[in-house]
């Protein structure tokens, strides 16, 4: 038996059925008794509401398959203005960055932060230049705004940096304006200390915190950050001096390494 006997033979009492339907419909319309004539307005109020269904469920289905369609755009739009944006964002980066580099006077080596490695109080970067760019041990590390740390580790394409919230990191510093010295280390709970200041020493909230320069590894002037609060005590020899650092540890992507 031909495939299309076997969908006969398998639908038959369905097939049947449709023809003696269709059959009845033609003989109601074709009598116009009254009794015959209700029925025939009875059943075309159903075909009427049956086809007014239908038509929904495909006016439905085409409605859904075009917004399925225009999500699909819209996530497309969504992902390319995303693309667009990290671009500009990028872009705007890295001009800064070029700036600093021609207006700076020491030789500099741009890197990308491929990784950050926190290990209890340890805070490194993880860059993406070494020693065949020239890169050293304890080569000072900055960005467009201020110092981030130093190189402790070089491979051939690869360097590790300590950054400045290291609790082992520590780095002459002086106030700007007032040329007061002191040591920068990380503060346990956030941001930066300059220990070591005298309780007479001139240090106002706002002041400007550079490297001093007192160092074989930093150059003097390097930005550490913004004085954030001054705290002053009866007994003690020192001022609790805090510092919020200058540069986003957090977020920062791009940096230079200063050549010795």
């Amino acid at each position: 038996m031909i495939r299309w006997e076997k969908y006969v033979f398998a639908f038959r009492d369905y097939i049947i059925l449709l023809i003696l339907l269709s059959f009845s419909y033609i003989l109601i319309l074709n009598n116009d008794k009254p009794q015959i004539y209700w029925i025939r307005s009875q059943v075309l109020k159903v075909a009427v509401i049956w086809q007014n269904e239908v038509s929904s469920i495909f006016r439905y289905r085409t409605l859904k398959i075009e917004n399925d369609i225009l999500r699909s755009r819209l996530a497309l739009l969504s992902y390319e203005n995303s693309l667009m944006k990290e671009a500009y964002l990028e872009n705007d980066r890295l001009r800064n960055l070029l700036g600093f580099k021609k207006s700076s006077k020491k030789e500099l080596v741009p890197v990308s932060i491929i990784r950050q490695n926190y290990e209890g109080f340890s805070h490194t970067f993880h860059v993406n230049v070494g020693t065949k760019a020239g890169i050293k041990v304890n080569s000072p590390v900055v960005s467009s705004t201020g110092l981030i740390g130093k190189t402790v580790l070089s491979a051939s394409n690869s360097s590790v940096i300590q950054v400045l919230d290291d609790i082992n990191f520590r780095v002459g510093a002086m106030i700007q304006r007032s040329r007061v010295s002191g040591i920068v280390r990380p503060d346990k709970n956030s941001g930066l200390r300059l220990g070591f200041i005298p309780m007479i020493a001139d240090v106002k909230v706002g002041d400007v915190v550079i490297t001093s320069g007192y160092s074989d590894i930093y150059p003097k002037g390097i930005e550490i950050g913004i004085v954030s609060k001054v705290e002053k005590t009866q007994t003690g020899l020192f001022q609790d001096v805090r510092i919020e650092p200058a540069v986003d540890l957090e977020n920062i992507e791009e940096a230079f390494i200063i050549l010795n």
